[in-house]
């Protein structure tokens, strides 16, 4: 349930940063704005734990794991996800960021020695050839915004590898933080994880250095404190909790339902095509997500 909630949290982030575009903020305004907006948060719950006579020593490894799994997913991860929504649609960057789950089994087979079963095989062609037919279906969608000029692709491509990109990283902090999550406790580890992410972010906000950008339209600041708060805070400290409970692959498996929510959201709210291809999809999306569940009892 707790990594049930967690997608549907998640998958609702960019239906608002979808509607926070619409105001003409960009990228690396909006992502500030929301770490700023989540940090004092994540500060209550470190205090409250050290308070509490709760805090889990760290030696200086433990330290620098946190700190390079938190700018891997909360800073990278989300860097990559917003950008993409600039090109692509909301519903086909969810579906893209569903293939998270299929690089846990990766990583964790190159890396960890895991073995993936061959339902979790067909699990995975399954997830890609959703991705392909929803790719060729949205061929006429377009956002307007230019693509770099360095990057020989169209739009929907580079939003496309943008999105696989941030999958590709929040996969990594999945599959290499539930060793350190058991040990520090996932509220503990989400806290530090954040401040890791929001220093770096600051960071990269800082070195552009064009501060009037913080002066933005009173909605931006209403949708950036929406997602800091309820598809940020919350929805990490329940995937964490659940990587704490049953362990990442059983967290992927779950969590992927995500872009179904995605999918009737971005219809509803922004309008967004929604057809039998997409319904197929999802259909897939489900079948992939049963096989995994099976497969993990």
């Amino acid at each position: 349930m707790m990594a049930l909630g967690a997608a549907a949290l998640f998958a609702l982030k960019a239906i608002f940063v979808k509607l926070a575009y619409r105001y003409g903020v960009d990228v690396e305004t909006l992502i500030l704005l929301r770490m700023v907006f989540a940090l004092p948060f994540y500060l209550a719950i470190a205090i409250y734990i050290s308070a509490n006579k709760n805090w889990t020593p760290m030696p200086s490894n433990d330290w620098a794991k946190v700190i390079a799994l938190g700018v891997c997913s909360y800073y990278l991860a989300s860097y990559l996800d917003l950008q993409s929504l600039r090109y692509i649609s909301a519903n086909f960057a969810r579906l893209i960021l569903y293939l998270y789950p299929t690089l846990v089994l990766l990583l964790g087979f190159l890396f960890l020695g895991r073995q993936p079963s061959r339902r979790e095989l067909l699990c995975v062609a399954g997830a890609y050839c959703g991705i392909l037919m929803i790719y060729w279906q949205d061929q006429g969608f377009s956002t307007g915004a230019p693509v770099p000029a360095w990057a020989p692709v169209s739009a929907l491509s580079w939003g496309a590898l943008l999105a696989f990109g941030s999958a590709l990283c929040f996969a990594t902090y999945v599959t290499f933080s539930e060793g350190i999550i058991r040990r520090l406790g996932s509220q503990q580890f989400t806290a530090l994880a954040m401040l890791a992410a929001s220093a770096a972010i600051m960071m990269h906000f800082s070195i552009q250095g064009d501060f009037r950008r913080l002066v933005q339209p009173w909605p931006v600041y209403a949708y950036a404190l929406t997602v800091a708060f309820v598809c940020t805070v919350l929805p990490t400290l329940l995937l964490n909790a659940a990587i704490e409970h049953i362990g990442s692959t059983k967290t992927g498996a779950i969590s992927s339902i995500g872009p179904v929510f995605t999918l009737f959201a971005a219809a509803w709210i922004l309008g967004e095509p929604f057809g039998a291809y997409h319904l197929v999809g999802m259909g897939i999306i489900i079948g992939s997500l049963s096989l995994l569940r099976k497969n993990s009892k």
